[in-house]
């Protein structure tokens, strides 16, 4: 690969909430000598602001105005900038405003305005991954309030598209119908994706890059779960290499049909006899696209090298076996809440992990807003309980 000289002639933009997700890219530019700009859609941030490697700042209100922000100040410049975006309201607001950004940054995309947008909803996703080749499990795409023609319960509902504010919350095991029926009640979402639900064994995600339109995909690691729930990934898993080919190369096939540009991951559920479900395809940056950093695999800066060289030789990079990582604050609060195990036993699975998203002794200030963050709530939620 080239050296550095004519990368870092760009400007790199991490445009983003304040989450530990878009701080793994923050600390991935920064171990690289790059300060990025951050675009932090945040009234009250706690976390990223207090990485050491933030270049310059911006603090908005709104994605909208983060946008404003992000055309008027860095649209004209002589090198295009490299624009990293970490969720899905964020990546279908870029991907909404294709014809005005593609020839001013380089960004995460699909062949055309909209493409991103479109296969955001997990009805089109999942025809697409049937097409090239993947299991799904059976589903049908409702409106809220409807009751499937030809599922089996048990069934999980979700959100149709991961733009909805907080669409986890819309997520539902219901055994029959009247569970379902009840789920509707506090489901948000206008459509819903019901799903027959089979206990997983675990999940099998992969994250990666592609460039090229698709043409040239990267995945070098997949995750598996050490410890997670019936209904959402977990926060201590293990990230080992050498992708199975037949997801290697459905995914490819779904980011060539895309034309996608970017960082990605993707998601497989894995049943009691192995089998692999497709279960999604994220078109941003992951949380754990930090243990990949860890590893010797820095997709961020890797990306960046890509859009510039057009092709990559790889070969040189020296992939670690195993790492183990931890999303500390999620994964405390799964472990005891569900009694999965002592604190004791958890202080020694922190020690031992080769990679923490919240702390890291090279950028030690934002774990210490997480604390901050954590003790508060639990004081204000005490006073609540207490004297309201």
């Amino acid at each position: 690969m080239k050296d550095d000289n004519e990368l870092l002639l760009h400007k790199f933009i991490v445009f983003c909430g304040d989450h530990y997700n878009p701080l793994g890219v923050i600390r991935s530019l920064g171990e690289k000598k790059i300060r990025p700009v951050v675009i932090l859609v945040a009234k009250e941030p706690w976390l990223i602001p207090l990485s050491r490697y933030v270049g310059k700042l911006h603090q908005v209100d709104n994605i909208d105005d983060g946008l404003q922000i992000l055309i008027d100040v860095y649209g004209n410049e002589k090198y295009k900038p490299f624009v990293y975006t970490c969720s899905d309201e964020i990546a279908s607001l870029l991907d909404l405003h294709y014809d005005l950004l593609i020839d001013k940054f380089f960004f995460f995309h699909g062949k055309q305005k909209g493409t991103i947008t479109h296969y955001l909803d997990k009805g089109n996703i999942s025809e697409l991954a049937v097409e090239k080749g993947c299991k799904v499990l059976r589903y049908e795409v409702l409106e809220a309030g409807q009751l499937p023609k030809s599922l089996r319960y048990p069934v999980i509902t979700k959100a149709i598209n991961s733009t909805l504010y907080r669409w986890k919350a819309d997520s539902f095991i219901c055994k029959d119908e009247g569970e379902l029926l009840e789920a509707y009640k506090v489901i948000r979402s206008e459509k819903v994706l019901v799903q027959e639900y089979i206990h997983k064994k675990n999940e099998y995600c992969v994250d990666g890059f592609s460039y090229n339109g698709g043409e040239n995909v990267e995945i070098p690691y997949y995750t598996n779960y050490l410890r997670f729930s019936d209904i959402s990934y977990g926060g201590y898993m293990v990230i080992r290499p050498e992708v199975d080919k037949n997801v290697y190369n459905q995914i490819k096939s779904i980011l060539q049909q895309i034309g996608f540009t970017g960082i990605f991951e993707a998601e497989y559920l894995i049943d009691n006899n192995d089998e692999l479900f497709f279960l999604e395809v994220n078109f941003r940056n992951s949380t754990w696209s930090y243990g990949y950093t860890k590893g010797g695999y820095n997709m961020p800066y890797l990306w960046a090298k890509a859009c510039i060289e057009k092709q990559l030789n790889l070969k040189s990079i020296k992939h670690r076996k195993n790492i183990i990582a931890m999303a500390e604050a999620e994964d405390f609060a799964m472990a005891i809440r569900e009694k999965h195990m002592s604190v004791l036993s958890w202080i020694k699975d922190f020690i031992t992990a080769d990679c923490h998203f919240f702390s890291n002794w090279k950028d030690p200030k934002p774990v210490f807003g997480m604390l901050y963050r954590f003790i508060i709530k639990r004081v204000r939620i005490y006073l609540i309980d207490r004297f309201i």
